[in-house]
């Protein structure tokens, strides 16, 4: 039964989502950090505002990238949960419930939680809408509310995600114990800026005086703005080191040899793949004050998500370095079996069909995704149904997509207007993939067709966006055959 005033309160939430609506001309998003800091102030949450307080009264973790930031939060908040700190942790966006975004120790806040946290802020809002003319936004309102929950919770440590960009995000008024930037990539460029270094920027606008910074970070001018930054502002820079593949030059004449070659870093990671999904991570620390080494179990799958795994353990290495007491444990017990929903999540169906449902929506994300196609479904026929954002780049996802896919099938999602048209999106397949391309505008009608066409021993890859994920998870989640002991 839903709480008393719970709807009234999400529409008071809800109404103002205006800067995520998505303009037929770019424009940069309402953003306001003083609007945000006074927001705070006024309901009680001025020791964690960053201009009053530089150090947290709690530890709180700080978390940016284009791709793998909310898995890299549930990382580090598992970690902490098992070494027995009650943590809180917000991410956005929620898939089915707005009472996903706030968490502590991976359990949902209630609807009656919600509305009691909206009755704190209301008369505050709305004081702020006449003084301003401009009051404070959603994704405003859902940050004041998740550190209002945190601090009513008496959490023992934070971990905020990133909802966009960084330098201008309402969770960059909050001080930090420590940041991290998990990637940068092209996504909201009409508002984070057209180039990787742009980008850049706006991502490391997290990094604070003096905190510790964690980077997985890859591209070159990427990671030289990071690099930068931290400098500027006297911020000790963790690296993730890089493994890549060059020529070995001792080889015989005639048969180069790849070998693995790594460059500087902070830490490293190998990785060794599951029989079945997941992976086994060995990380190494290079610099103090990181630990010699963690050994540890992955549930999600992708070396995407093992680099993710090992920022959030570098992460962990420098809370504890702090005064939190991790064990070894809590490092394995919280990454063991932690599941990240529509991150290259796994259904097994009937007719040894494997479905997957991922939120990937930008160029790396989708190549990541493409990526574990390959190495866990190399045998595998894959029907691809597909539908994104209109502000979401569709035409390169399309062409990395169509050639993995023996049937796409394009659709749009309906729980937000901020879809793509199908028939827009055929016109971006590459020609030699049309013949093999259905248009189907309903979600749901989209994926049925995607299993009939799924053969026997195949596999239908649900992709494109967090509201498509949504949409088809819960159908999905009916599908799922029963595992039998």
């Amino acid at each position: 039964m839903t709480a008393p005033g719970y709807q009234d309160s999400l529409h008071f939430l809800y109404e103002r989502i205006n800067y995520e609506r998505i303009s037929t001309t770019p424009a940069r998003y309402p953003f306001r950090l003083r609007r945000m800091a006074e927001l705070a102030q006024r309901i009680g949450l001025g020791d964690h505002v960053h201009a009053n307080s530089p150090i947290p009264p709690i530890p709180l973790v700080h978390i940016a990238g284009t791709k793998g930031k909310g898995s890299t939060a549930a990382m580090v908040a598992g970690i902490l949960s098992k070494a027995g700190y009650r943590t809180g942790l917000y991410t956005s966006p929620h898939l089915k419930e707005l009472e996903e975004r706030f968490q502590i120790n991976h359990v949902p806040c209630t609807a009656i939680e919600i509305v009691s946290l909206v009755e704190r802020i209301r008369s505050v809002v709305e004081e702020m809408d006449q003084e301003a003319g401009s009051g404070p936004t959603f994704f405003e309102l859902t940050t004041a509310m998740a550190m209002l929950h945190f601090q009513s919770q008496a959490c023992d440590a934070i971990i905020l995600e990133v909802g966009l960009g960084g330098r201008l995000d309402s969770t960059n008024v909050f001080s930090s114990s420590v940041t991290a930037i998990t990637s940068i990539g092209l996504d909201h460029q009409h508002v984070l800026g057209n180039t990787i270094a742009e980008i850049a920027a706006e991502k490391a606008g997290i990094i604070k005086p003096k905190v510790p910074v964690v980077s997985s970070v890859v591209r070159p001018e990427a990671i030289e703005v990071i690099r930068r930054t931290a400098a500027n502002k006297n911020a000790p820079l963790y690296q993730l080191a890089e493994t890549y593949q060059t020529g070995e030059t001792t080889a015989p004449v005639g048969e180069p040899r790849a070998v693995a070659v790594q460059s500087a870093g902070d830490f490293t990671i190998s990785i060794e793949p599951n029989s079945d999904w997941g992976s086994k991570l060995c990380y190494q620390g290079r610099t103090a004050p990181l630990r010699d080494s963690h050994e540890v179990a992955l549930a999600m799958e992708g070396d995407h998500q093992a680099r993710n795994a090992a920022v959030a353990i570098a992460v962990a290495d420098l809370l504890a370095e702090s005064g939190l007491s991790i064990p070894e444990t809590a490092f394995a017990s919280g990454l063991a079996s932690l599941n990240c929903t529509a991150r290259i999540e796994r259904f097994n169906l009937d007719d040894d069909v494997i479905a997957i449902v991922d939120a990937a929506h930008n160029e790396d994300s989708v190549a990541a995704l493409i990526k574990t196609i390959n190495d866990r479904l190399p045998d595998r026929e894959i029907t691809i149904v597909f539908g994104t954002s209109r502000d979401k780049s569709a035409e390169p996802m399309l062409a990395a997509l169509a050639p993995k896919a023996k049937h796409l099938v394009l659709t749009k999602y309906s729980g937000n207007p901020r879809y793509r048209e199908p028939d827009e999106m055929l016109a971006m397949v590459p020609t030699p993939d049309r013949l093999r391309t259905h248009v189907i505008a309903d979600a749901i009608d989209a994926c049925r067709r995607g299993r009939e066409l799924a053969s026997p021993g195949g596999a239908l890859v649900i992709c494109g966006s967090f509201f498509l994920a949504a949409e088809a998870r819960e159908w999905i989640l009916g599908l799922q055959r029963p595992e039998t002991g």
